[in-house]
């Protein structure tokens, strides 16, 4: 067993290497101490399920093969209940520090006197080529500026500066890096700090805390934008206003934690500018109290609509009953991806939480067939769907949950919050982005289809339903690319809505129980479906998903890659916002295929084909990982069923993908893992030969690809579904056993291959390279007779067997153009005895 640790009193830069250490060491377990940073445990209660580490004490340490130490070098630092390591156990050690006395001196070690040991693992991931999502590079940067005091420590080298622009570069979010971040202060800094938070006056503005602080000294200090995020961080409100008179200028600077607050007009107004949440002013020769009267002014303005529960929480809520045993919650869990669950008694009321490390335990302690009631948890924290996102915040870290059910006055659960949720909502973008998509549909979109859309979205507000569009069509919509293919998905049921459109603005509609769907058909003719958000899971790798009602991100995240893994919001209110969980919009950027989650092509490997497909038709590239797991899932298509794979293989051809997808797929291995097949130069001349004759059956690509082979009938048999198919590889034995001497003519060609389909002799003639007769089956083909069977009734002879023979023995001698004219063929026929 591997494992991965740092020191005790866990910082941000070691947090930050734990994760980059996973990456260089996949098959390793990452244990983390429980002695961290304040700040570290903060950062943890919101985003500990984006980070899969273990607890020391669920480590069995006796089991241990290699240890992997970062950002320290001394096992003693780490705390791991050992009091020595084995000479058995291999240790690798990623550290920037000096040496001390207790470090490892055996084994691998990776030393640089880099500011912040991030820096050194970030070089080791750049040398392997492993990409970098915007999470990982933003606590990446958390630990390189937390460990460099925003690169002002003297240790800080032109490599930690570095690393800092190319994690820029991979979308690190700085916003979330000044949230979490400390830095030393100076003795006048703070001096000043502790007359700021002497001086100010809290406020509350619409739920939101505001503490205004002034200050007048004869001396300038900078610094106050730091000192302005320590008073932020000291008092624990929303957000913060300083403002200081030093010589002759008042300088406000203004910080805030809550998204809700924009300061912009504010400073704008003062002649500075910044963002919502940081911005600053310098207001010259102004006397400090008529800055102050301004900002007083003006607080009733910087404060936006709170976000509440009700606008962020998943629903509907899966939940469980007291009675049901552990196991059927251990399958509904796998089923629906949830590591939780609420637990409703018969009334429908709230009365437990089971989460996953309970059903753990009890499963681990052979109780899966004991009921939910004996282990879930009691102690419940629910919030009202009214809370703002702040007190979610503060709920979650101060009782370290990543689970809070949402409870309506009636009791009954209306939603839940889970951390994904609230980092979903901390992550959004503040500068709009859904004016340049909403100007793109226009664009796009016929006005009719547009209006369309405006008329389903008003419905949808007056039923108090969410509708998207989703898929390919919001793809589209970005790429500027034509597609009119729309899916509506609603938060709701699909039928029901879809019968409540045909009502209000007319058509038909055709209903699909099974799947929850409905087709609308307009009462222009266009075909419209609506389906109910809906998740899945998969009984066994290759077989089709099980499918079960859902909200909008289970729906999305079901889907094949993050590009198609997007929604456009449809309701009036909210008409052309861009829904994107999965960076999608990121990966159209980058130009990258890929898919959602680790087990994607586990579940569904035809996926694969359809990654290729999307690669060749907007000429992107497989993300790394996917590129890689796509190797690895390439066994997984032998269990797909020949119809499924024949499908996606057609897919291709309708694309005119074939050529360029046979080789990627040969490079993931495909080929070699179905048939234990490296694709060579002769096989790709044989399919561009029938791509050049527009052959579309997907089957005879795949015998072009095996027919070298010895064994290619029986590789190719589980592929031949169909009786054309069958008689295509029949007939292709057949042809194989024909003698084809080099100097044949047209003439032998159509005594020995008459009577064979001429689609299957042409592919015969061009798996084997034969030009003649390849050049056979063209005149073959547009051969036009010189005569007819009337033409012989009328030289008098009787029809018959005969017939048969003279117009074959006609064909003969016009292949050969021994017969060019009518008039010669009748003279022939006269001259010849029948």
């Amino acid at each position: 067993m591997e494992v991965i640790v740092s020191h005790v009193n866990l910082d941000f830069d070691g947090l930050a290497c734990l994760l980059a250490a996973k990456k260089l060491h996949p098959n390793a377990k990452v244990a983390l101490t429980d002695k961290q940073h304040p700040t570290v445990k903060s950062f943890l209660a919101i985003y500990r399920d984006q980070l899969a580490f273990s607890s020391y004490e669920n480590i069995d340490w006796k089991k241990l093969k290699k240890l992997i130490l970062v950002d320290v070098a001394s096992v003693k630092r780490t705390g791991i209940p050992l009091p020595s390591i084995s000479t058995e156990v291999e240790t690798i050690v990623y550290d920037h520090h000096s040496p001390k006395d207790d470090d490892l001196t055996t084994g691998i070690r990776y030393i640089k006197n880099y500011g912040a040991a991030i820096t050194l693992l970030f070089d080791h991931i750049m040398e392997q080529g492993l990409s970098i999502s915007p999470f990982e590079a933003t606590l990446f940067g958390l630990g390189l500026y937390t460990d460099t005091g925003n690169f002002t420590f003297q240790q800080t080298t032109a490599r930690d500066l570095h690393v800092a622009s190319i994690l820029r570069e991979l979308q690190m979010d700085v916003t979330l890096i000044d949230r979490f971040q400390e830095q030393v202060l100076t003795a006048a800094e703070k001096q000043l700090l502790h007359v700021l938070l002497t001086n100010g006056e809290e406020k509350v503005i619409n739920g939101i805390t505001m503490f205004v602080t002034s200050h007048e000294q004869s001396s300038y200090i900078g610094g106050l934008a730091t000192i302005t995020r320590k008073v932020l961080e000291s008092t624990g409100v929303d957000a913060v206003i300083s403002i200081v008179k030093m010589k002759d200028h008042v300088y406000v600077v203004a910080r805030s934690s809550s998204e809700r607050v924009d300061f912009r007009s504010l400073m704008e107004n003062l002649g500075g500018g910044g963002h919502s949440q940081a911005a600053s002013a310098t207001v010259k020769k102004t006397a400090l109290l008529d800055v102050k009267k301004t900002v007083q002014t003006s607080l009733n303005q910087l404060i936006r609509k709170a976000i509440t529960a009700a606008d962020i929480m998943s629903f509907p809520v899966k939940s469980v009953s007291p009675n049901d045993s552990i196991n059927s919650v251990l399958e509904q869990m796998y089923q629906y991806g949830h590591t939780g669950f609420p637990v409703l008694n018969e009334q429908n009321e709230l009365i437990g939480v089971i989460s996953r490390r309970d059903v753990d335990k009890a499963t681990h302690h052979g109780l899966g067939h004991a009921p939910v009631k004996g282990y879930m948890t009691t102690q419940l924290v629910v919030l009202s769907p009214t809370t703002s996102l702040e007190t979610i915040q503060e709920t979650m870290m101060k009782h370290n949950i990543g689970r809070i059910p949402i409870v309506n006055e009636e009791k009954q659960v209306v939603g839940i919050l889970s951390r994904t949720n609230v980092i979903e909502q901390l992550h959004k973008q503040t500068n709009h982005e859904e004016e340049p998509v909403l100007q793109t549909i226009k664009k796009q979109l016929s006005p009719d289809i547009y209006k369309l859309l405006i008329d389903i979205g008003t419905l949808a507000d007056e039923q108090q339903i969410s509708a998207f569009l989703i898929g390919g069509v919001v793809r589209d919509f970005l790429l500027e690319r034509p597609n009119e293919d729309i899916d509506i998905v609603v938060e709701d049921d699909g039928i029901l809505f879809a019968d409540l459109l045909s009502k209000k603005i007319g058509g038909d509609v055709k209903t699909h129980e099974k799947f929850g769907t409905a087709t609308w058909t307009t009462p222009s003719g266009l075909k419209l479906d609506i389906v109910t958000c809906r998740t899945e899971y998969y009984d066994s790798p290759g077989t089709l998903p099980i499918v079960r009602p859902s909200n909008l991100r289970e729906d999305l995240r079901r889907r094949d890659f993050t590009i198609n893994a997007m929604a456009l919001q449809i309701n009036r209110t909210h008409f052309g916002t861009l829904i994107d969980f999965f960076q999608g919009q990121e990966d159209i950027k980058k130009k990258k295929i890929r898919i959602l989650h680790t087990l994607s092509f586990i579940e569904d490997p035809t996926r694969i084909i359809r990654a290729v497909r999307f690669a060749i038709r907007f000429n992107y590239k497989l993300a790394e990982q996917t590129y890689h797991l796509a190797i690895d899932a390439c066994s997984m298509l032998k269990q797909v069923s020949s119809t499924r794979f024949l499908h996606e293989m057609d897919l291709l051809i309708k694309e005119n993908s074939i050529i360029p997808g046979v080789q990627l797929l040969n490079d993931i291995g495909v080929w070699k893992s179905l048939f234990d097949l490296q694709v060579k130069e002769h096989q790709m001349a044989s399919i561009k030969r029938l791509e050049s004759y527009h052959f579309q059956d997907p089957f005879s690509y795949l015998i072009a690809l095996l027919y070298k082979q010895k064994a290619w009938k029986h590789q190719i048999k589980r592929y031949a579904i169909t009786t054309k198919q069958q008689q295509l590889v029949k007939q292709l034995e057949e042809m194989a056993k024909t003698v084809l001497p080099s100097n044949i003519t047209l003439s032998e060609l159509h005594l020995r291959f008459a009577t064979f389909k001429e689609e299957n002799l042409l592919l015969f003639a061009l798996l084997i390279q034969h030009k003649k007769l390849e050049q056979y089956i063209v005149k073959r083909q547009n051969l036009n007779p010189l005569l007819t069977g009337e033409d012989l009734i009328e030289q008098g002879i009787k029809p018959g067997p005969k017939f048969s023979e003279i117009l074959h023995q006609l064909t003969c001698l016009q292949l050969d153009q021994k017969l060019l004219t009518k008039k010669e063929a009748i003279d022939w026929l006269l001259q010849t005895k029948f």
